[in-house]
C-alpha cells in the first residue's frame, strides 16, 4: 500500500562527478543544496550574489559576470545608514562605499571564473513575482527595507523568462561550451503573494523551465517543487511556518537529485562519507576541547583522502 504519489525521476544523461566544479545560484533551496555539497567537500561556488529569488535578477547578475562589468560607487543606494546593491543580498551591504564595491567586484570575479570552468550550473528560481526600482525600471534582488512606494511589483511571464534565459545560455556557452545547466523551481511557497499568486508564479516558472529544457539539449529540469507538493505533501514535512521544507524533506529531495544526476562513483562517495559528515557535525558536550579538535582534524583529513580516491 502506498501513502504518497511518487514523483519518478529518470536518470539524466548528465552525470555529476566528485571532481566536477559546480556553480549554484538562486533561492534559499539552492543554498540548502549548496551547503549539503560543501559539507561533502564538493567544489562549489554557492550564490556569489547571495540568495536571489527572481529569474531576471539571477540572469542579469550572471550576464554581468560574463561581461566582467565592474561595480562602482554610483550604482549603490543608501538606506538606514547602509549602502546597498540591487544585484546583491543584504548580507553584502556596508557602511562604507569603497568596502562594498571591493566586495561586489570580488564576487563578480568569482562568478566569472566559475562560469568559465564549471561543468554544471544549478539554477533555482524562487518566484516570478519581483520588484522594480521606479527610478530605473529595473528588477531588484532585494528591496533592502527601502519604502515600498519606491518600487512596483510585477509578475514576469514565462515567455519573458525564456527569452532572457536563451540569451544568457548562449552567452554562457560562448565562454564554456561544455557547461550543463540544471533548472529547478524552489519548493518553498511564497505566501506573501497569496495562494493564487504563488500558484501563478510557480506556473510561470515551470512553463519557462520546461521550454528551456525542451529547446536546449544541455539544459535539464529537476522537479524539486513537484516532489515537495505531491510526494511530500503531508505537513509533517514542513517547518512550523508551514511553507519551508524540514531538513528531512530537504534530504529527501537531495536524494532524488542524486538519483537523477549523480554518477555511480559520486553516489558511492556520498554513502562512504556519511559517517564522517555526522562526526564532523557533532560536538560532544563533555569532551575536552583539545581532544575534540585533534579528532576533528583527523576525521577532516580522512574525508579529504576519501574524496581524492573518488576523483
Amino acid at each position: 500500500m502506498k501513502f504518497t504519489t511518487e514523483i519518478p525521476v529518470a536518470r539524466s544523461e548528465h552525470q555529476i562527478n566528485v571532481s566536477d566544479k559546480l556553480l549554484l545560484a538562486g533561492s534559499c533551496f539552492a543554498q540548502e543544496m549548496g551547503h549539503w555539497l560543501q559539507q561533502r567537500r564538493f567544489d562549489v561556488n554557492l550564490n556569489p550574489n547571495g540568495i536571489l529569488f527572481q529569474p531576471s535578477v539571477i540572469a542579469r547578475c550572471l550576464r554581468r559576470a560574463i561581461l566582467q562589468r565592474k561595480y562602482d560607487e554610483k550604482e549603490l543606494v543608501l538606506n538606514n545608514s547602509l549602502y546597498h546593491s540591487f544585484d546583491f543580498h543584504g548580507l553584502f551591504s556596508s557602511e562604507k562605499t569603497a568596502e562594498l564595491v571591493l566586495k561586489l567586484n570580488t564576487q563578480l570575479a568569482s562568478s566569472c571564473e566559475s562560469m568559465s570552468n564549471a561543468s554544471t550550473l544549478l539554477l533555482t528560481w524562487g518566484s516570478a513575482w519581483g520588484y522594480k526600482w521606479k527610478a530605473t525600471n529595473e528588477w531588484v534582488s532585494n528591496c533592502h527595507k527601502i519604502p515600498q512606494e519606491k518600487f512596483t511589483k510585477e509578475l514576469m511571464s514565462s515567455d519573458e523568462i525564456v527569452e532572457e534565459y536563451q540569451v544568457l545560455l548562449n552567452e554562457l556557452w560562448s565562454i564554456n561550451p561544455h557547461l550543463k545547466v540544471i533548472i529547478s523551481v524552489s519548493p518553498v511557497r511564497y505566501w506573501r503573494d497569496g495562494a493564487q499568486g504563488n500558484q501563478l508564479s510557480k506556473a510561470h516558472l515551470l512553463i519557462a523551465a520546461s521550454k528551456l529544457a525542451a529547446n536546449n539539449a544541455a539544459v535539464h529540469y529537476f522537479p524539486a517543487y513537484e516532489i515537495m507538493m505531491d510526494e511530500l505533501r503531508d505537513y509533517r514535512f514542513y517547518n512550523p511556518d508551514m511553507l519551508h521544507p524540514t531538513s528531512q524533506a530537504v534530504d529527501f529531495i537531495i536524494g532524488k537529485f542524486q538519483e537523477m544526476f549523480f554518477s555511480e562513483k559520486a553516489k558511492q562517495f556520498v554513502v562512504r562519507s556519511e559517517p564522517l559528515i555526522r562526526f564532523l557535525g557533532h560536538r560532544p558536550l563533555q569532551e575536552d576541547e583539545r581532544v575534540w579538535l585533534e579528532k576533528r582534524s583527523l576525521k577532516e583529513q580522512e574525508l579529504i583522502q576519501l574524496l581524492k580516491t573518488y576523483k
